[in-house]
């Protein structure tokens, strides 16, 4: 397949995958249907549990079976969820749908990364994965960016409207993914016991004398980066933004995680302090905007969200090089089950925080913990 064409349908597919109206506006249509803090934080922590419970038994799904049908399966079962939101809202409602939505998440994640990957080592030029998985991240923020300009419209008229159309967006998505490219390599492989394929990549990752590392920076890059991003609308609400202007929010940190994520690759051969000092400024930036706690301070947290796509895709990019392609989405499940996993520890301390303080108290902690991180990752990398 030709190099202009497998990036077009990456891309078309990323776009689709990130074009949810609802996206910018479900943290706050719970807060509007009566949800508490924690209740807000249960939802979260359900899309997680599930996730990490169902990402290594979906990486050897990738592993064995269509890649591109994993996928377009992942967005069928996210656009259900949003039908149950739009039918039952209420805390069940967006519990299940969220729930729904990890195993959309479990099915996506790492099975993208193993198909684009394994692409561009099978075309010889697997040095192009960072570019090329920042430019289709990039794209997918670009449509978050614009999905939440069409959340600014339709916010005027309640979610009903949002909803349906992240629906449609699910069942594009769909599409797409059936038009990927079939991942010959992939679906050669694995026909030895599940146990077995899981062993042998744990025992690789092990052995491995960088790879640890290097999932532990993802999995605390995950665990904050995705954990706060369900909050950062929360955010721009308790700071005095309408749901219009919420959206542009969302907008805003959308269009900064596609500069970060397109720009991501420049930094490729930059040294472990450089990212250990991007995690101290991000809780930095972080607590400045949680302690002045002012409407312009969301311009802090666009650079927040855009710093932790800057150190996901540098880091995936050095595990995939470092991983052999039979189990690629095994191994990239594995990593995406400890950032889930600490995501759901990150989670599981922010709610409850921000329901026995405020929200604000609760993002404070969280800069903290970031700040804390870096500084300690700089004094181990100097050691």
């Amino acid at each position: 397949m030709g190099a202009p064409s497998f990036l077009a349908k990456v891309c078309a597919f990323k776009f689709l995958d990130g074009f949810l109206i609802i996206y910018p506006l479900y943290a706050v249509m719970f807060v509007d249907h009566g949800l508490t803090p924690w209740q807000v934080s249960a939802t979260l922590i359900a899309w997680s549990t599930t996730a990490f419970a169902l990402q290594i038994p979906a990486g050897l799904l990738a592993d064995r079976w269509p890649r591109r049908w994993l996928l377009a399966g992942a967005q069928l079962v996210r656009a259900a969820g949003f039908l149950v939101w739009l039918l039952v809202p209420g805390f069940p409602g967006f519990l299940l749908g969220l729930t729904l939505w990890g195993v959309k998440s479990a099915l996506t994640n790492g099975t993208f990364e193993a198909l684009v990957y394994d692409e561009l080592a099978e075309a010889g030029r697997p040095e192009d994965y960072a570019r090329v998985i920042g430019r289709a991240q990039g794209l997918g923020f670009a449509a978050i960016l614009l999905a939440s300009g069409a959340a600014a419209l339709a916010a005027r008229f309640g979610y009903t409207p949002a909803l349906i159309g992240s629906i449609a967006a699910g069942l594009a998505g769909a599409a797409a993914a059936l038009a990927l490219p079939r991942a010959r390599r992939a679906t050669t492989l694995g026909r030895g016991d599940y146990f077995g394929h899981l062993r042998r990549g744990f025992a690789y990752v092990v052995a491995h004398p960088a790879i640890p590392g290097v999932m532990a920076v993802l999995a605390l890059s995950q665990a904050f980066g995705g954990g706060l991003e369900g909050f950062w609308p929360v955010f721009g609400r308790e700071v005095g933004l309408a749901n219009t202007e919420v959206a542009i929010f969302a907008a805003a940190i959308g269009a900064s995680q596609a500069a970060g994520a397109a720009l991501a690759h420049r930094l490729i051969r930059a040294r472990q302090a450089v990212f250990s000092g991007l995690f101290l400024l991000t809780g930095a930036a972080l607590g400045a905007a949680a302690g002045l706690f002012q409407a312009w301070t969301v311009a802090l947290v666009c650079l927040v969200a855009a710093a932790f796509k800057v150190i996901d895709v540098n880091f995936d990019a050095r595990l995939h090089h470092a991983i052999p392609s039979e189990s690629r989405a095994t191994l990239a499940a594995v990593r995406n089950f400890g950032g889930l996993t600490t995501m759901t520890l990150v989670l599981l301390a922010f709610g409850p925080l921000a329901d026995a303080t405020s929200y604000r108290s609760a993002f404070l902690a969280a800069a903290g913990a970031l700040a804390a991180i870096g500084a300690t990752r700089l004094v181990l990398v100097r050691r």
